[in-house]
C-alpha cells in the first residue's frame, strides 16, 4: 500500500509541474502577442488580450480602466505618438526580452524588458523600458488584468526612414 500511495504522490507532483510549464508557456505566448499586435499594426485587436476590468498604466502615455477604454486606448495610441509629427509616416516596432513569471493558481505575475523603435519620415527614436504585469485565469484562458510601463529612455536615433524607392 505505500507504493501505491507513493506513486499516486509523484503523479500528483508531475501533473502540477505539467499544469505549471503549460501555463508558463501560455502566458509566454500571450506576453509575446501584444507587442506582435503593435508590430503589426492590429492596434483595435490589443484590447482583445484583456480582462474585462484591466489596468493599463503607460506613464507619461496615458492610462486606461477596463477592456473598452483600452480598447480605445490602443486604437488612439499611433496618433498620440505622431502628435509631434502629424502627417508623417509612422513605424513601430517593439521587441520583447526576458519575460519572467511567476504562476499562483489562477492569477500570475511577469517582468519583461523591452526595446522599441520609432520611426517617422525623417527621424526615429529608440526607446527601452519594463513591463511590469499581473495575469489572471478567465474561462481557461490567460488574459493582462495589469500592465505597468517603466520606461528607461527614449532617445532620438538619426537615421529615420529613406524614401528612396525601396
Amino acid at each position: 500500500m505505500p507504493e501505491e500511495t507513493h506513486l499516486a504522490d509523484v503523479v500528483k507532483s508531475l501533473a502540477e509541474r505539467v499544469q505549471n510549464l503549460e501555463d508558463i508557456q501560455a502566458l509566454n505566448a500571450l506576453r509575446a502577442e501584444l507587442p506582435r499586435r503593435v508590430n503589426d499594426g492590429q492596434w483595435d485587436r490589443a484590447a482583445e488580450l484583456f480582462a474585462e476590468d484591466a489596468q493599463l498604466d503607460y506613464a507619461h502615455l496615458g492610462q486606461a480602466s477596463g477592456r473598452a477604454e483600452i480598447h480605445a486606448y490602443f486604437t488612439a495610441l499611433p496618433g498620440l505618438v505622431q502628435r509631434d509629427k502629424p502627417g508623417s509616416q509612422l513605424l513601430i516596432k517593439q521587441f520583447l526580452h526576458a519575460h519572467d513569471v511567476e504562476v499562483l493558481g489562477d492569477r500570475a505575475y511577469g517582468v519583461s524588458f523591452f526595446e522599441e523603435r520609432v520611426v517617422f519620415d525623417d527621424d526615429s527614436a529608440m526607446v527601452a523600458g519594463k513591463f511590469t504585469d499581473s495575469y489572471v485565469r478567465v474561462d481557461g484562458r490567460w488574459l493582462f488584468s495589469r500592465i505597468e510601463l517603466t520606461l528607461y529612455w527614449v532617445l532620438p536615433h538619426a537615421a529615420g526612414i529613406r524614401t528612396n524607392g525601396q
